[in-house]
């Protein structure tokens, strides 16, 4: 039975593998579809009054009212009581992203490696709609800081790991980086070296 089994997981692998090959064609076109996207939002973007256009009901988040009306305190508590640990990740972000950029920008021109446009990852364009307040808008600004600086550290970490360690792990990975699906399976040591040495080729990013 077990043997049978593992008979059924080498024909299920050896017919994932064969999908692979249509991955950087979709991957590609993709790429191509996104781009055209990004470029028509940017050109509507510039136009500054486009915003100013849509009509957007102001009905703004009350942060500073219960939700418990039998509670005459007008503040909530979780919000202030956690204020400390939101915004306290401010600096050590801040630290996190000078250590990366230090890295990014020495060693990836060390090994060859396209450099991540950070304009691609550092997106503030949602505080532009009149729904939110002041205090909302920067709340917004310092929740997208935080979180492109994640999208654009796991981009500097996913072209890292393709240059050293472009090999698939055996199990299902989800929400992967942009450059796992062109990394290697395991399993023949000399094809996986080739294979290896052709993802250190960068010039699909350029």
């Amino acid at each position: 039975m077990e043997q049978n089994l593992l008979d059924n997981l080498k024909q299920i692998h050896s017919e994932v593998i064969k999908n692979y090959k249509a991955i950087p064609k979709l991957t590609e076109l993709q790429a191509e579809a996104n781009k055209a996207f990004d470029k028509r939002i940017e050109q509507l973007l510039s136009k500054k009054d486009l915003v100013r256009k849509i009509k957007v009901p102001k009905i703004h988040i009350k942060l500073w009212k219960h939700k418990d009306k039998r509670i005459k305190i007008p503040i909530n508590w979780k919000y202030l009581l956690s204020a400390p640990f939101i915004y306290g990740m401010f600096t050590p972000s801040v630290v996190f992203h000078i250590a990366i950029e230090i890295y990014h920008q020495i060693c990836f021109r060390l090994y060859g490696i396209p450099l991540v446009d950070s304009k691609e990852y550092f997106i503030y364009d949602r505080q532009l709609f009149d729904m939110l307040n002041t205090w909302e808008k920067i709340n917004c600004k310092y929740c997208s800081y935080i979180n492109n600086l994640i999208r654009y550290s796991a981009e500097i970490g996913g072209r890292t790991e393709r240059y050293w360690c472009p090999i698939k792990y055996y199990r299902r990975v989800d929400n992967v980086h942009s450059q796992y699906t062109k990394f290697v399976d395991g399993d023949d040591e000399k094809e996986m070296r080739e294979k290896w040495e052709e993802l250190r080729d960068f010039s699909d990013l350029e």
